[in-house]
């Protein structure tokens, strides 16, 4: 069976992913409250360098924080928002910036930029018009995983 660039076969990955599906899926109880629905941030929290990494939560990445997440300036003029983010990563070959996602409070993704590691810095601007409140952009590394990081717009 062919294994493909991640190592694992479609046995072990789709396993991997009804794990990880189970976990989430857990955290929110079907018909559950709008109270509870918030504890799902909670629950995020409980997964904050495990499954994805942050500044003070690197997790087994410790030493790579600074390379990895993401640094965010928010513009706004009126109802116009620009949202500028950038990794301070090299985009090497075997190692490089996949994309960033922008995603709203609720953790919806609004916008992604992807990077060709042969030509792009990761570099992204994302204008959004009259959005308030928490952003968080997640920079995805082809090797050091998922690092994130939130400001408020």
């Amino acid at each position: 069976m062919d294994k493909g660039n991640s190592g694992l076969n479609r046995r072990e990955a789709l396993l991997a992913a009804g794990g990880a599906a189970a976990l989430l899926g857990s955290a929110v109880p079907v018909g559950a409250s709008a109270a509870e629905v918030c504890d799902l941030k909670g629950a995020l929290r409980q997964l904050a360098g495990k499954l994805y990494y942050t500044l003070d939560m690197p997790g087994h990445w410790k030493g790579k924080e600074q390379g990895h997440s993401p640094l965010i300036k928010v513009d706004r003029k009126g109802n116009d928002v620009l949202v500028r983010a950038a990794t301070r990563h090299p985009m090497d070959p075997d190692h490089f910036i996949v994309k960033h996602l922008l995603m709203d409070e609720d953790l919806n993704v609004i916008k992604t930029q992807m990077f060709d590691k042969t030509f792009d810095l990761p570099r992204s601007r994302f204008q959004l018009n009259g959005y308030k409140g928490r952003i968080y952009v997640v920079s995805m590394c082809n090797v050091h995983d998922n690092w994130i990081n939130w400001t408020d717009a």
